[in-house]
């Protein structure tokens, strides 16, 4: 079926088909990624659709005419409240914006619970994690207690030896690694003249700003997070190799942090590195002008995807990463709630965005860090 012709049902399935298919290991995320952007683009129009129907509506009965209604979809508009329609989704926005409702929408309200619209934690599971540069690639889970990922602390190799001989017991050590939440929270303050946004735009808008700036502090924590009040970062855990990065970036250098890497590491790895490291130096390197691709809206290096982050200039200094994401566990307690305040002495109005979560690399040896004297 063409994206075009896909009605909510159509488009919310096959999101759910691609979020099955990240983590399989020849997905093509390129392509993932243009379909969920067409998918999303796909969403938003039907909803438009529907809006533009209703007020349509509306405005011929105001004028005390009768035009040809829209059966099915308006009916459906009409009576179904549930916490993944559109109406319960404009509802919980005009309430958290303090708007006038209507009867049936603070009576959907109050039976719910005035939780926040599927379509709404939809909205910011994907703008949390998809768009970001790291969170999107480490290894994220959703358990709502403490977690604790066990991790193998001594590991004695397998032996081989004849049918039906004695089995000589090895002394494997497990360790665990205990995640707790931290808060994560953005207050975001804005005047009454919000007043005059869309139901839609003022949802799309809120989502954005509330969760972009946790995201952007998230996905910096993954890397550089002190684990005191967030996430501990990749640097808390991996210390820097004692070979530092020339001031003069070579073929050879980057090649020898490939080899420092384990190789039961290397499917599935990644660089970090600043954008001034990547664009400045090692694509400035002639001699690596066959192993840098640009692949769509991503870069590839011998092969493995470059990830780009500021914050890769650790304590000042330019620093590359090579390892394998999957080897950070990430435990999101909690969704991003959103609660609407109001101040006394204005008129303006704040929305607090507010999400628990802790994060680790579990395996030091997953990850080398070179960083410039």
């Amino acid at each position: 079926m063409e994206i075009r012709d896909m009605k909510m049902e159509d488009v919310e399935s096959r999101l759910e088909e691609i979020r099955g298919l990240l983590d399989t290991p020849d997905a093509d995320l390129t392509a993932l990624n243009a379909e969920v952007d067409q998918l999303t683009q796909r969403k938003a129009d039907i909803i438009k659709a529907a809006e533009e129907r209703k007020a349509l509506e509306a405005k011929v009965i105001e004028n005390g005419k009768t035009v040809r209604t829209f059966e099915k979809e308006t009916k459906k508009m009409a009576d179904n409240f549930a916490i993944d329609s559109i109406e319960y989704r404009n509802a919980w926005v005009k309430s958290i914006s303090n708007r006038d409702m209507s009867m049936e929408e603070r009576a959907a309200l109050t039976a719910a619970g005035a939780v926040i619209p599927t379509m709404t934690v939809n909205a910011v599971w994907d703008k949390l994690i998809k768009p970001a540069e790291l969170l999107n690639r480490v290894d994220v889970s959703q358990f709502p207690n403490y977690v604790r990922f066990p991790k193998a602390a001594t590991v004695n190799p397998a032996a081989g030896q004849a049918v039906g001989g004695p089995i000589t017991e090895s002394s494997d050590v497990v360790d665990y690694t205990d995640l707790t939440p931290f808060e994560y929270v953005k207050l975001l303050t804005v005047g009454a003249d919000i007043d005059h946004m869309a139901i839609g735009a003022l949802h799309d808008w809120i989502v954005d700003n509330l969760v972009g700036t946790i995201r952007a502090k998230m996905n910096a924590d993954v890397l550089v997070g002190a684990g005191t009040a967030g996430c501990k970062g990749i640097t808390a855990t991996v210390t820097a190799s004692a070979t530092a990065l020339p001031a003069t970036l070579a073929k050879k250098d980057v090649l020898a942090i490939m080899a420092s890497l384990g190789a039961n590491y290397h499917k599935g790895a990644i660089w970090i590195m600043t954008p001034n490291m990547f664009y400045s130096e090692v694509m400035a390197l002639t001699a690596l002008n066959d192993y840098v691709i640009n692949d769509g809206f991503g870069m590839k290096l011998f092969g493995h995807d470059v990830v780009l982050m500021s914050e890769a200039l650790v304590s000042g200094k330019e620093t590359i990463f090579f390892g394998d994401p999957k080897a950070y566990k990430l435990n999101i307690f909690k969704a991003i709630e959103v609660k609407p305040f109001e101040t006394a002495t204005t008129t303006n109005i704040q929305w607090r965005g507010a999400t628990m979560a802790d994060g680790e690399l579990i395996d030091a040896n997953a990850f080398v860090r070179f960083a410039r004297a």
